[in-house]
């Protein structure tokens, strides 16, 4: 049954005809829709039990430990409702029940955001010494390190009122992301375009991604002039709402008496915000002239005068065009982690068994990957497998979030089992360095083309992941900076500012109006001063699988125990423990320095004539 649904890709497949193995398993949150609808209808009570407490914190650490224990568990029943609720949507987003299901869990959340908001600015707000007596009470010992973060956020915790109005201000806040969202999902159009075969086609995002790595430079460049169009047309309404998201965040922080919206963002996972500055400065110094030397190898090898924006995301050499199933790839992944020990290994390979992944592409299934999860309940991943290389490292990089959770949930109890998005984007891409380096050594890494294309790979993913997302950052940094001084954004300071800043961080491309006019549709800048956890997180993952590759069982256990951590310290500290410092430049650079490697790699196979190979190859 695999082959066949692999033969027959082209066909969108209706849900019914997937193995059931082949989909994930989420009757270990709820057996039935039946059971979740039981669970909502008891919700509101959960939410009321808690509510119950208010204005009682005051009689002493025993009411409040009643409190967080109820409150904690209104949050297990709500991650359960929330995260069920969005899977099945998710399975088909065309099902009317899926998607009542999903706003429902939504409203529910938003009623317990209502109702308890007067948790924090209550026991901040308890008088005199009252909540340093409570964190040094016994009674409250497995809640200790919650409460000492809610003591350092003191000074930027409101009254209860605004606390609570606030609350009730959430949905209007989203305003901006949610404007954007259906401008650039549903009302922009990007027109007709003409593929390689020259065939008239409606360009979209996919589509557009496809062609930019085609060979054929005159489509790229038709395909490039027409998904610009669109933004350009729309610059004023795309400066508006993205300033009116940039505005809020200032407000946002000078109403809770931060210095900064940059301080603010930060101010929550307790990172100091010498780490950002530190970023920016390090990859400018550092991985900058490494960008600019791979970018001469790419004009080099694509044989141009000068690269546009429209010629970085072609291969440089074909990647191998085997077929890869969905079986064969858990191999590969389960082989290339190996360095993680036996027993990481054992309990993925157990997580595959029990139905972790709904693996393939059906009607009405979003599209992409990610890994998702609720305490009490294995985590699980969704995928739409293509049988490419590109889907063996999805597989990889969606176990790493999955083995992450599973970690986390198995050592530490609710308060502690999340963690933040610092952690996450490093359990992920550890995965993925640790499988390039596994297929390096196997039989597709000895041949010259296919060992060039995983180096390109490895080289274009530091490039997206760190320079372009570490440029990003600096840009959030400027247009808040700019609003804080009392300035417009206007659309001519804003593609100033990027256009300044792509010349900088990608040396060797023209900045033209196509680039200048990216601000206005990158989605990640309304949620501001986030992408810099996708530098620092590729650039923590290079050093720990560094050292787990070159140290043992040392560096592999301080891993698995940063892993198992959770949230039970602040994520900087718990990294330190797994050996990366990231208040120091150290790991920025030896992240810099395995790019080097790599990209010294890479002019040294092309001086050897592998672009020649290449080109041979891509035009069988």
């Amino acid at each position: 049954m695999v082959d066949q649904i692999e033969n027959n890709a082209s066909d969108v497949l209706l849900r019914a005809d997937v193995p059931i193995g082949e989909t994930w398993d989420l009757t270990t949150m709820f057996a039935s829709d039946d059971d979740w609808d039981i669970e909502a209808q008891e919700a509101p009570s959960k939410i009321a039990t808690v509510a119950a407490y208010r204005g009682r914190f005051a009689e002493g650490p025993s009411v409040i430990r009643a409190a967080i224990e109820a409150m904690y568990e209104a949050e297990k029943s709500l991650q359960l409702l929330v995260v069920y609720a969005a899977l099945r949507r998710d399975e088909d987003q065309t099902n009317a029940d899926s998607i009542a299901r999903y706003e429902r869990a939504v409203q529910i959340s938003i009623l317990a955001g209502q109702e308890l908001a007067f948790v924090q600015p209550e026991l901040v707000g308890l008088p005199g010494n009252q909540l340093r007596e409570a964190i040094e009470s016994p009674e409250l010992e497995p809640y200790r390190h919650m409460l000492e973060d809610l003591e350092r956020q003191k000074a930027h915790v409101l009254s209860e009122e605004i606390e609570e109005v606030l609350a009730q201000m959430a949905d209007l806040t989203r305003a901006p992301s949610e404007a954007f969202g259906a401008l650039d999902n549903a009302d922009i159009q990007y027109g007709k375009v003409r593929d390689e075969d020259g065939n008239e086609i409606t360009l979209t995002k996919g589509r557009y991604g496809q062609i930019m790595e085609s060979r054929n430079r005159e489509v790229r460049r038709e395909a490039a002039a027409a998904f610009v169009k669109p933004y350009v047309d729309h610059t004023y309404t795309l400066a508006s709402l993205y300033g009116s998201s940039v505005r809020k965040d200032v407000v946002s922080a000078r109403l809770r008496g931060y210095e900064s919206a940059e301080q603010q963002a930060l101010f929550d996972d307790n990172v100091p915000t010498a780490v950002y500055s530190n970023l920016i400065a390090t990859v400018r110094d550092s991985a900058v002239p490494v960008v600019a030397r791979y970018m001469e190898l790419r004009r080099r090898a694509l044989g141009l005068d000068e690269l546009k924006r429209f010629d970085l995301r072609v291969p440089l050499a074909p990647e191998s065009k085997k077929v890869y199933s969905y079986d064969a790839a858990q191999e590969i992944v389960l082989n290339g982690l190996g360095a993680l020990g036996k027993q990481y290994v054992a309990d993925l390979r157990a997580g595959f068994g029990s139905r972790w992944v709904d693996v393939h592409e059906t009607k009405g299934k979003r599209s992409g990957a990610y890994s998702w999860g609720a305490y009490g309940a294995p985590p699980v991943m969704l995928m739409n497998w293509n049988s490419t290389l590109s889907d063996v490292f999805t597989l990889a990089h969606e176990s790493g979030h999955s083995m992450h959770s599973f970690y986390a949930q198995r050592a530490q109890p609710i308060q502690y089992a999340g963690y933040s998005i610092f952690l996450a984007e490093i359990a992920s891409t550890v995965n993925e360095v640790l499988l390039s380096w596994h297929l390096l050594g196997q039989e597709e890494g000895q041949d010259p083309v296919q060992r060039f294309s995983l180096l390109n790979r490895f080289a274009d993913t530091y490039i997206g992941t760190v320079v372009r997302q570490t440029m990003f950052a600096e840009f959030e940094q400027m247009t808040h900076a700019a609003v804080e001084a009392g300035n417009a954004l206007t659309p001519d300071v804003l593609s100033a500012f990027y256009g300044d800043l792509s010349a900088v961080y990608t040396p060797g491309v023209e900045v033209d109006e196509g680039i200048r006019i990216e601000w206005g549709r990158i989605p990640h800048f309304y949620r501001a001063f986030y992408v810099y956890q996708y530098a620092t997180g590729l650039s923590s993952a290079i050093n720990l699988a560094t050292a787990v590759r070159d140290e043992g069982e040392p560096a592999r256990e301080r891993y698995l125990g940063m892993l198992r951590a959770g949230a039970s310290d602040y994520p900087m500290n718990v990294l330190k423990e797994a050996g990366v410092d990231l208040e120091t430049p150290a790991p920025i650079t030896a992240g810099v320095a395995e790019f080097d490697r790599v990209v010294t790699e890479l002019e040294k196979l092309a001086d050897e004539g592998v672009l020649e190979m290449a080109a041979a190859a891509m035009e069988e």
